[in-house]
């Protein structure tokens, strides 16, 4: 091959590098004139953003669980469906932490013993790998600093979690247990178990993902809640059966927030009408300072189930019961309106 040859091939190759560039450019262009226009037309450039973020999130939606398999779990026990079976509107916060050591077993069976089978607990990593429920809470009263993944399995189960509580000396010694075994006692005990994750980082994911394969009945008595949308979707990306939920934190404690009424509405649309679809939440846990039937509809009409937190008093929650029709999490079961009424 002789160097005219050469010279040609290399002009040639740059001649199709030119157009291929002036090509891309053009499209930039045509894109960027495209959005001028149609910002100039009145439509705000957030909202063309929005817009374009929600087309792309119809390539990666996920199917959300049928609704009738999240309402046969709050069901399991063959309760009635609400209003009419009044057991079902209280979810128990740590099994009723307020009225036996919080997260423990000696908790989970009395609330089975007053009629009560949907109950809330905290699942924290240690430092071994191993999943364990107890809540950073109750590290502090037991005088370990640092979080749950600071900590081994073993210094864990020395934590006797009755005698940190209140009542403590109604119960016997309680320990610190896995999530393994919370799965074992559930296949004796009709129970639904909302599992709320602390920990969001790869470990707890890999863990997660070795647990729920390996244990069918994960899926069928456990509802994942967590805050991070990323971790529910890698989720459920292998196990399209698994139910979730979303914990949302107050949104007036984000300062950015408290600044314009548009903004909060956006940053609620947001996650409604987009993050929530697209991960396939089944449920979200709302405070309820910020809960109303508005909010409530707006959440419904995506297919998602509102849940308040937390409720204890006898007034709110025939509020919750009465006006709003939603289930509540509370840290006792006591105050249940149609036990104090009876008494």
């Amino acid at each position: 091959m002789n160097i005219f040859t050469i010279f040609w091939l290399l002009l040639k190759m740059f001649y199709q590098l030119l157009c291929s560039s002036f090509s891309l450019l053009t499209f930039i262009f045509n894109v960027f004139w495209l959005t001028c226009n149609l910002a100039s037309a009145g439509i705000p450039w957030v909202l063309v953003c929005l817009l374009i973020v929600c087309v792309a999130s119809k390539f990666v939606k996920l199917k959300s669980p049928d609704d009738k398999q999240f309402l046969r779990l709050l069901t399991i026990a063959g309760q009635g469906l609400y209003p009419e079976d009044l057991s079902f509107w209280p979810i128990a916060h740590r099994g009723a932490g307020y009225d036996a050591p919080e997260n423990s077993k000696a908790a989970l069976r009395k609330c089975i013993t007053r009629g009560y089978r949907n109950v809330l607990l905290d699942a924290g990593l240690t430092s071994c790998g191993e999943i364990v429920i107890i809540n950073r809470l109750t590290l502090e009263k037991a005088s370990l600093s640092g979080s749950i993944a600071l900590h081994t399995l073993e210094s864990l189960k020395k934590v006797n979690i009755a005698e940190l509580h209140p009542m403590g000396k109604h119960f016997d010694p309680e320990y610190v247990y896995t999530l393994k075994e919370l799965l074992d006692f559930l296949e004796e005990q009709r129970l639904t178990v909302f599992l709320l994750i602390s920990d969001n980082s790869s470990l707890m994911l890999q863990s997660l993902k070795k647990l729920i394969k390996g244990n069918p009945l994960f899926i069928q008595r456990i509802v994942l809640i967590t805050k991070s949308p990323i971790t529910i979707y890698q989720l459920r990306k292998l196990f399209p059966e698994l139910i979730c939920g979303l914990w949302t934190e107050k949104s007036l404690s984000l300062a950015l927030l408290k600044t314009s009424t548009l903004i909060t509405s956006l940053y609620g649309a947001f996650f409604r009408n987009i993050i929530a679809p697209v991960i396939g939440i089944s449920v979200v846990f709302v405070s309820k300072e910020e809960f109303n039937l508005h909010i409530a509809e707006l959440w419904r009409n995506v297919g998602v189930r509102p849940i308040v937190y937390n409720v204890n008093s006898p007034n709110e929650k025939r509020y919750f019961q009465k006006t709003m029709k939603t289930q509540y999490l509370t840290d006792s079961l006591r105050s249940e309106p149609h036990l104090l009424m009876k008494a």
